[in-house]
């Protein structure tokens, strides 16, 4: 929240930061947050709705891999829950996300989860691809790591003659591998018998002879084990892995394919410490370096804070004069609203009291001379209905005009349910409109609640007489931090970037409000594409 604080701070000292990258980004990451606040209570579809809004505009502007780890975590959730085919959906989201360039651990993170979720469903075909594609990118970044992974099989065949005691010759058929085994088991030579082994299955592997090559490769697994050869025992359980995938026990290949990226996260982890104490004693020479530059450069410190502190003045003062005029500009808006909405409950009160009361009486008056008159014939009967039907609907609409400028029920059963009111006597069949609302449920402040109805009016008025929508999509949400509200159709759009649009008084007036409330508003839209109207109002100082 406070980057998006900084953010709206930045766009009104310097108008360079409003330009409409920054304001995508803003409403990007503003949907983001609705998200996450969404994840933190629980409600996954609402936090799968809103990252989806944000990466359709983050999508925009090449950003859309800081959802990434988001969707990652609505992922996770999902698992948790046991709802395999949405983790499934959300992890293949963040891989599609994630960066394909650089650092890509948060990718292979996903593939690996992936595969456990195709575990837990019990596709080990699937869950094995998923784990040998992680696999793959683990290699690839370390480039050196990846060439040291065959360094089992290449000291196995290019020295395998010196290990057995005879230089020159290496054995090449079963017959004398098992009889260097013999003589080896004699000589109890532990690490001989592992290079053995291990060659002594990938022969048998070459030759499908599988059950024979499993129990080679075991005893080779076994021995590498014994003396702590993690090479042996990395290169040993890959084979078996792949041994298992080609006789069609994806479960057990699963398992040894684990085995061999838990052996191979050993020999990164030992490789790590190595060169952890290596940059250890680097940094300790270094130190005396750095000590030695530390007391030249602590005078250019004192000069950059000195520059420091008098911008910062600089700045403080600024904010000071604004906040000042803000301020000023707030209590102006108060006396406003406060008048607007007295001289708005007037009106209704006199439309409510007087003009509907009265022509509820000359309806019922009407109605009764009906039962009294003697008519000529069915036709004039049938006027005389009409004309009562019009000074029915004429009623109605002076109630609903009443109703409109003065909610009478907004105090007493919140926010939501005026507003869903407000949308019901609209009755248009040529739109269709949905609502989507939480945190209004119950009455709110008064003056919030109030101003986030005329703002709510107002739009929707507008997309009626101008939009000529279908649809239109209206979201308010409220949390401990922020309020939101998102009013989208699909109606004809217009050109956002024309300031001439900003003009007229709605808008102003649209403005005005929610800056009183120290709030923000965004306008997006294109000719034959829409418009979406966007206000955040934070409840919390950031």
């Amino acid at each position: 929240m406070k980057y998006l604080f900084a953010f709206f701070l930045l766009a009104t000292i310097f108008p360079c930061f409003g330009q409409p990258a920054f304001k995508n980004k803003a409403v990007g990451l503003l949907l983001r947050d609705k998200g996450k606040a969404c994840y933190s209570k629980g409600r996954y579809d609402s936090t799968a709705y809103y990252y989806n809004k944000a990466s359709a505009i983050l999508t925009t502007i090449n950003k859309q891999d800081t959802l990434a780890d988001d969707y990652a975590q609505l992922a996770g959730a999902y698992f948790k829950l046991k709802n395999y085919d949405k983790a499934i959906g959300f992890y293949n989201t963040a891989i599609a996300d994630a960066p394909k360039t650089g650092s890509r651990e948060l990718l292979m993170q996903c593939l690996i989860q992936l595969a456990e979720v195709y575990e837990a469903k019990q596709n080990y075909r699937e869950a094995l691809d998923y784990f040998r594609q992680s696999f793959d990118i683990s290699d690839s970044l370390d480039f050196v790591q990846k060439a040291n992974a065959s360094t089992s099989e290449a000291y196995s065949r290019n020295f395998i003659g010196d290990v057995m005691g005879s230089i020159k010759q290496k054995p090449e058929t079963e017959q004398d591998i098992l009889k260097t085994i013999d003589t080896k088991k004699s000589l109890n030579d532990t690490l001989a018998l592992t290079i053995n082994y291990f060659n002594l299955g990938v022969l048998y592997k070459s030759k499908k002879m599988y059950p024979q090559a499993l129990d080679a490769l075991q005893n080779c697994l076994q021995y590498a084990s014994a003396i702590n050869y993690t090479d042996m025992q990395n290169s040993a359980a890959n084979q078996i892995a792949d041994l298992y995938e080609q006789t069609g026990d994806y479960h057990q290949a699963l398992i040894y394919l684990k085995k061999h990226m838990a052996f191979s996260a050993g020999n990164k982890n030992s490789k790590t410490i190595d060169e952890l104490q290596t940059k250890y004693e680097i940094t300790q020479r270094e130190d005396q370096v750095l000590q030695q530059q530390f007391e030249l450069t602590k005078r250019n410190y004192w000069i950059g804070g000195i520059t420091i502190v008098i911008l910062l003045m600089g700045v403080i003062g600024v904010v000071y004069y604004r906040q000042s005029r803000l301020q000023q500009r707030n209590i102006a808006m108060q006396a406003i609203i406060e008048t607007e909405e007295s001289e708005r409950k007037r009106i209704a009160q006199d439309l409510h009291d007087s003009v509907s009361q009265t022509m509820m009486a000359a309806k019922m008056n009407l109605s009764a001379i009906g039962g009294e008159l003697p008519f000529a014939n069915d036709e004039q009967k049938k006027r005389f209905e009409r004309a009562i039907n019009m000074v029915d609907d004429g009623f109605k609409e002076v109630r609903t005009i009443s109703h409109n400028m003065m909610p009478w029920a907004l105090h007493e059963t919140g926010l939501a349910r005026v507003v869903k009111q407000f949308i019901d006597n609209i009755g248009n069949d040529a739109i269709s409109i949905n609502f989507f609302s939480s945190g209004f449920d119950a009455p709110f402040d008064a003056t919030t609640e109030i101003i986030l109805y005329r703002v709510l009016q107002e739009c929707v008025n507008n997309v009626m007489k101008h939009a000529h929508a279908s649809r239109l999509d209206i979201s308010l949400n409220r949390d401990e931090e922020n309020i939101s509200l998102t009013i989208e159709d699909n109606g004809k759009g217009f050109d956002a970037s024309d300031p001439a649009v900003y003009k007229g008084m709605g808008v102003s007036n649209l403005r005005s409000r929610i800056n009183f409330l120290n709030g923000k508003v965004e306008f997006d839209s294109h000719v034959g594409r829409g418009t979406l109207v966007s206000v955040y109002i934070p409840l919390k100082k950031s």
